[in-house]
């Protein structure tokens, strides 16, 4: 964590309850820190000892982070910021990756790679109940990090001959999912994600800068319309040593 000269405080008369406070500092803190070594962050004795609290704050604080994306937990070793390595919080909206990393202040960048109509693989045909003289708008983005490749996204729509996009419009914006509803009146509102590691073939290795066979992280995503009708299908390989997924689950 980056020392200040003159720390920020909580303000005890604010109406604003005290773990947001905190959360909000530790948010500046952890932003300002882009490029410092892996450290974790203060302890929880510390930050109770720093802000003048009881635990229970300073635990609501740390656990908002950390279900935020901004921090990750790793057991016996701390909580780290997310600059170590990118992080992809459970309620990540979808298409939302680069606009989220850049909001932690890191450096990403995207290119898209190709937007065309193709025939319907076996697969596709199974997943979106396609026949193999279908046709759907596949559209290929591969996403930097501090100018490295760090995902590979293919995103597949079907009633492609209904989406009218161009590969000049899917450049200008982060998500194409905001573009479909801003542009198409398409509103993609659900995706069921399915997470698995793999092993890089030769495509996914040239376009990751990684060598084939190397491990990979790949997440697959049912697209579904606010009417429940499922649209699409997204495949995006991630390099599994520069990413991690976190989520929670309860008992």
């Amino acid at each position: 964590m980056v020392k200040h000269s003159t720390e920020p405080s909580i303000d005890r008369s604010s109406s604003v309850p005290l773990y947001k406070q905190i959360k909000e500092i530790l948010i500046s803190e952890i932003q300002a820190a882009v490029g410092a070594s892996g450290r974790p962050i203060s302890t929880e004795y510390e930050l109770v000892e720093r802000f003048n609290v009881s635990r229970a704050p300073i635990r609501q604080a740390l656990k908002e982070l950390a279900d935020e994306g901004y921090v990750y937990r790793e057991r016996a070793r701390g909580t780290f910021p997310v600059q170590e390595l990118p992080v992809r919080p459970p309620g990540l909206e979808l298409g939302g990756l680069v606009g989220f990393l850049r909001d932690q202040g890191l450096d990403c960048t995207s290119k898209i790679l190709s937007v065309d109509r193709v025939l319907s693989t076996e697969k596709l045909c199974t997943i979106l109940g396609l026949s193999p003289s279908d046709k759907v708008l596949r559209i290929s983005r591969l996403i930097f990090l501090s100018g490295k490749p760090l995902v590979w996204a293919q995103t597949y729509l079907s009633n492609s001959e209904d989406i009218q996009l161009t590969k000049k419009e899917v450049e200008k914006v982060d998500s194409v999912f905001r573009l479909l509803e801003n542009e198409q009146g398409i509103f993609i509102s659900r995706g069921d994600h399915q997470i698995c590691a793999s092993s890089a073939n030769s495509m996914e290795a040239e376009l990751l800068g990684i060598n084939i066979g190397d491990p990979v992280l790949i997440i697959e995503t049912k697209l579904y319309t606010r009417n429940d009708r499922l649209i699409g299908w997204r495949r995006a390989v991630h390099k599994a040593d520069d990413y991690k997924f976190s989520f929670t689950v309860n008992r």
